[in-house]
């Protein structure tokens, strides 16, 4: 029997991020964690000398230091308990920040940005070409004269072998009441497609280590080439764009006209 055949279940995709997985999330990747991409992006928003605005911010990993910083960064997000959860944060440590729930493909804001950026490859949850078109659109149509774009993006080809073997992707306890976010993560790569397909085990256990509950979500995961996130952004009204980085880590950026 084929490996995929073993695995036909009908789950949701992409569910949000809300409720236990979004206290997980902020229990694994919390904002006064230590980022590799921080830096990155305070680089960018900086040398931007305007506002930005950050999509997919969830619980304000990066947002919230750039606050605390001074820097003008609104963040979007389609989740209400990962807006709640960073504007708990921002109220703790006395700041004050402007999120935004929207569907992150088709929002309509008021105000134009310098930099708009989209961190952490989350742009790998668009499914197809013509929904990333839409939301590129989108994007492209917040940049202020003289703006930047910057898609982070990524290509797994450490999972491309992935045969639906489970294993820990996140494990973190909560400070506050000693309760355990454990997720599991079985992969399978469909090459062709360019997508990854994952189940995620999420189980939470208390502090005495007692397994509290346990539930599934199904992901998918599309990955795009520089070559051809290049040309989505052409389609999508972009009159020039380029990558910077590695053929399997690299930014897709785009500089609007001033």
């Amino acid at each position: 029997m084929d490996v995929n055949d073993r695995v036909r279940d009908a789950l949701p995709v992409n569910e949000p991020y809300d409720a236990l997985v979004a206290q997980a999330y902020d229990c694994w990747l919390p904002p006064d964690g230590d980022y590799d991409d921080r830096a990155l992006y305070r680089t960018m928003i900086e040398r931007g000398n305007g506002p930005a605005l950050e999509l997919g911010c969830g619980n304000g990993r990066l947002l919230l230091e750039y606050r605390k910083a001074g820097l003008d960064v609104e963040g979007l997000d389609s989740s209400a308990d990962m807006l709640a959860i960073c504007h708990d944060h921002a109220a703790t440590a006395g700041v004050d920040v402007t999120l935004h729930r929207a569907d992150w493909t088709t929002f309509d804001l008021e105000r134009r940005y310098a930099t708009v950026y989209n961190p952490a490859g989350s742009f790998s949850l668009i499914a197809d070409d013509d929904e990333a078109r839409r939301a590129l659109g989108t994007w492209l149509r917040h940049l202020a004269p003289g703006g930047r774009l910057v898609i982070a993006m990524g290509i797994p080809r450490g999972d491309f072998g992935a045969q639906w073997e489970w294993k820990v992707r996140r494990s973190a306890t909560r400070a506050g009441d000693g309760v355990t976010f454990m997720v599991h993560e079985a992969l399978r790569c469909d090459v062709e497609a360019q997508a990854v397909h994952a189940l995620h085990r999420h189980e939470v256990w208390d502090a005495r280590g007692e397994l509290v509950t346990t539930f599934v979500r199904r992901h998918r995961m599309r990955w795009w080439t520089q070559n051809q996130l290049q040309e989505l952004l052409l389609e999508s009204g972009a009159l020039q764009a380029r990558c910077v980085g590695g053929d399997d880590e690299f930014l897709a950026i785009v500089d609007a006209p001033e």
